[in-house]
């Protein structure tokens, strides 16, 4: 700076000229150190914006794989429970009950079936001590199969209600409403049993075969789609 000004007044400058050069000089400099440090300022925050996309970019990628691999578990799960209560539901409301032919079995051979069921000592001994031994087995193992179908149902309704928030919106409400139909015909079976209303029963599987099989395929479908897409590999970026 001192050898500047010396060579100003060297060239015999005056006081206004060195004034103005020095604030020529000063203020160019200035502007420059001031351009700098916001430059710097600018890079500091974007490099500040730039760490917190990253941060929030890979919490959404963690969010998202987690949430699929929790759909990716539940949906076989959801599945498999309801294939069981479809199942056991079509099959108490079937017209073609097989029973156990009892009246004709002897004492031993009566023994040993009723060793294979899950009644009671009581309900063994009703059915060894009935008159008409047939319909008494019979009455029994209804309501075995009904307490065996509304055990599974009723799995099927705490599972979905407890790992829905993991299912799409659609299937969700898909799974409800073939619990619903499911539900009613179980409803059509237990009342038209007590109530010897063979049309109620035959109501329950119609409505099994018309409504909820229909229902239970798309269910079929729209799952065995969603695994697939999971468990496709990613193509490469190009």
């Amino acid at each position: 700076m001192l050898s500047f000004v010396g060579q100003v007044l060297a060239f015999g400058g005056g006081g206004a000229v060195i004034a103005y050069l020095l604030f020529q000089y000063l203020g160019k400099t200035w502007i420059e150190n001031k351009f700098a440090q916001r430059l710097e300022q600018l890079r500091h925050q974007q490099s500040l914006e730039l760490q917190r996309l990253r941060v929030e970019v890979d919490a959404l990628l963690t969010g998202a794989i987690r949430l699929q691999e929790r759909e990716f578990a539940v949906l076989p799960e959801a599945w498999a429970k309801l294939d069981e209560a479809h199942g056991l539901v079509a099959w108490l409301a079937s017209p073609l009950q097989q029973y156990a032919d009892v009246d004709r079995m002897n004492t031993e051979q009566l023994d040993e079936l009723l060793a294979g069921t899950e009644f009671t000592a009581s309900q063994k001994n009703e059915v060894r001590t009935s008159r008409e031994k047939g319909k008494t087995y019979q009455e029994l193992i209804f309501w075995h199969r009904l307490h065996k179908v509304r055990k599974a149902f009723g799995e099927l309704q705490t599972y979905v209600a407890r790992n829905g928030i993991f299912l799409p919106p659609n299937l969700k409400e898909n799974f409800t409403k073939i619990a619903d139909m499911l539900w009613s015909a179980l409803i059509s079976i237990e009342v038209g049993h007590e109530a010897k209303d063979w049309k109620m029963k035959n109501e329950a599987w119609k409505k099994i075969k018309e409504e909820s099989e229909p229902l239970y395929k798309a269910i079929e479908a729209e799952i065995h789609a969603r695994l697939q897409s999971h468990g496709r590999k990613p193509e490469a970026s190009i």
